[in-house]
Order: C-alpha cells, then sequence, then structure tokens
C-alpha cells in the first residue's frame, strides 16, 4: 500500500470518527495536571479507523483509564481485544465492557505476554502502542507484539512528546518509508500520532 493510500484511509477515518458518538469515553485524571479530562480528539480518529478499516482483532499497550479502548470499541462492530497496563486504573465505563481482556504487568515481561497469548492469536489488525514514552521501550514492544502477533497496522501516540520519541519516528520513517504516516494532524493529536502498515 502507498502512502497515499495510507493518507486516505487516515482521511477516512477522521471523518467518519467525527460523527461517532464517544459519550463517556473520557480520559479521565490526567496523571500530570490533574484534571479530569473528557473525551480527546484522537478518540474520534481511533473510532472511525476501527470502522474504517472493519478491526476485529486489537491488540494495545498501555490502558491507562481506557479512553482509546473505549473509542476503539464503540467505532468497531464486534472486536476481539486485549489491552495491558502496569496498574489496574480503568473506571466503570471500562469495566463494562467485559468482552475487552485485561491484562496488569509489564509489556515487557515474559509472564504478560504468556497472559496475552491466552486471549489473543495473531495475526491481529491492530497494534496499539500507548505506554512509556522512550525509545527503548516503544521499541520493545514493537518488536516483541509485532512478532508474536503480525498485526496489519500499528498506532503510535506521542510520536513529538520528547526527543526520544522523535527519534524513535524517525527511524520508523526511515524502516517503513512511505509506509509509516504521521497522522497528527488529523487525528488532532500535537504530541504525535504515527500509523504504521506492517501487512
Amino acid at each position: 500500500m502507498t502512502r497515499k493510500t495510507l493518507q486516505h484511509i487516515a482521511g477516512d477515518a477522521a471523518a467518519l470518527g467525527r460523527e461517532i458518538d464517544l459519550t463517556g469515553c473520557d480520559y479521565g485524571i490526567h496523571i500530570t495536571s490533574g484534571l479530569h479530562l473528557g473525551v480527546q480528539p484522537y478518540y474520534h480518529f481511533l473510532a472511525g479507523f476501527a470502522r474504517t478499516i472493519g478491526l476485529r482483532k486489537v491488540l494495545e499497550i498501555g490502558t491507562c483509564y481506557g479512553g482509546s479502548m473505549m473509542a476503539i470499541d464503540r467505532g468497531s462492530r464486534g472486536v476481539e481485544m486485549v489491552t495491558v497496563d502496569k496498574k489496574e486504573m480503568a473506571g466503570d465505563g471500562v469495566k463494562a465492557l467485559v468482552h475487552i481482556k485485561r491484562v496488569i504487568g509489564d509489556s515487557l515481561a515474559a509472564d504478560t505476554l504468556r497472559k496475552v497469548q491466552a486471549h489473543l492469536s495473531g495475526p491481529i489488525d491492530l497494534l496499539y502502542i500507548d505506554s512509556k514514552h522512550s525509545y527503548e521501550h516503544t521499541t520493545g514492544n514493537l518488536q516483541l507484539y509485532g512478532g508474536e502477533f503480525r498485526p496489519r497496522f500499528v498506532i503510535f501516540d506521542d510520536i513529538h512528546l520528547n526527543e526520544e520519541m522523535e527519534r524513535f519516528w524517525g527511524d520508523a520513517k526511515k524502516k517503513y518509508g512511505e509506509l509509516a504516516f504521521d497522522a497528527s494532524e488529523l487525528a488532532g493529536r500535537p504530541c504525535g500520532f504515527g500509523i504504521v502498515e506492517l501487512a
């Protein structure tokens, strides 16, 4: 798939996502500011991406309060999803989604991978990585879960958040070329939103 086609998919996702009702898909309490944040613009993008692609199998690394997960679920039509986080932080909206499997643990630990494998098998449609925003951690998650579950797409949140993530995204652009697209503007995400197509 060419970059133009990936751009087209992202454009369709952004447009469709604006029409999906995400009431209740709140970010929650922001860890740094302590402010309660509601529905974020990139949630609409994720919901639109889920519907545009017809996502059926998704693995999310970095649940936090579950806003992204809820948006993907809302945009899909029956998704099989596993979400991983080191802490149990999700609110009532997430807990109500009993069809989504929750794994608590360090995403790079062998035991966590085994727990994910118990709920999900590859290939999957989307690997969504939004955890510790460092070069090594992001690369490690991509290698571990990308290799195991063979995702069609990978979305990386916060690719412009800091120097390490900028370096990671720069390397991804070099490696994947036109199959890596910076959707930050379309997703309304100033700190970055990168998509890579792997299959």
